[in-house]
């Protein structure tokens, strides 16, 4: 027969030893579920910023490429007016003078000034076909809609990477919590049943819980939450 009083000390150590076991099954599960949100936060933050900085060093070439092409066409079509305006005031000088071997020749600067004017606008409204590849029209014809709705995608991808940057962070530091309440619980496990013991326990739910939240911050917290607590 058990005296009373060894009987209440093994209900009191069996509540212990269960309460221990049921947080250290709590700490299981959420670690499990930290580390699949970790993981995946990661990968997310990593594929936007490398999205993010594709998009922005793209748009640099495309904005320094159309703006070359544009110069140089500027160059080019004024180089032609002058060739026309050139050719035409040959022939007429040629035309009172009675010259027809100048006026011949203002034909043919009119003749090649206005092929030029041709094959700049053949080249300026190319649209990707041979030679020219759909990437390399792509830069040549980019117009300032197009640079803009550009950068609004880099900018997003920008910020996705930010956002998912914050919830990384959130998934680490409730892993962290779940660290200090493993090694808690198995201080815990060391002190047994008493004041110093259930102290132990009671401060390891409390890091449990700040894991929790942590997770469900890291998995659904809007984007001005997380501005507001200074990770996004």
């Amino acid at each position: 027969m058990i005296a009373p009083d060894t009987a209440s000390t093994l209900k009191a150590e069996r509540r212990f030893d269960l309460a221990a076991a049921g947080l250290i099954g709590a700490i299981a599960v959420l670690a499990a579920i930290l580390a699949i949100v970790q993981v995946d936060t990661s990968q997310n933050a990593t594929r936007a910023q490398q999205q993010a900085a594709t998009l922005a060093s793209n748009l640099a070439a495309r904005i320094q490429t159309s703006s070359m092409t544009e110069a140089q066409l500027l160059n080019l079509e004024q180089a032609s007016l002058a060739l026309s305006m050139q050719g035409l005031g040959r022939q007429i000088s040629a035309l009172a003078a009675g010259d027809d071997g100048s006026q011949a020749v203002g034909a043919v600067e009119e003749s090649t000034a206005q092929k030029l004017t041709a094959a700049i606008g053949a080249t300026s409204k190319t649209s990707g076909a041979s030679p020219v590849d759909p990437y390399t029209a792509g830069m040549v014809n980019a117009s300032t809609d197009d640079l803009l709705r550009e950068l609004a995608e880099q900018n997003r991808q920008a910020d996705l990477a930010n956002e998912y940057g914050a919830r990384n962070t959130l998934a680490v530091l409730g892993l962290s919590f779940l660290a200090l309440a493993g090694v808690l619980v198995g201080l815990a496990a060391v002190l047994r049943e008493g004041r110093a013991g259930w102290f132990t326990i009671g401060i390891a739910a409390l890091m449990s819980v700040a894991a929790t939240s942590a997770a469900l911050l890291a998995v659904a917290a809007p984007v001005w939450l997380l501005h507001n607590i200074g990770l996004g």
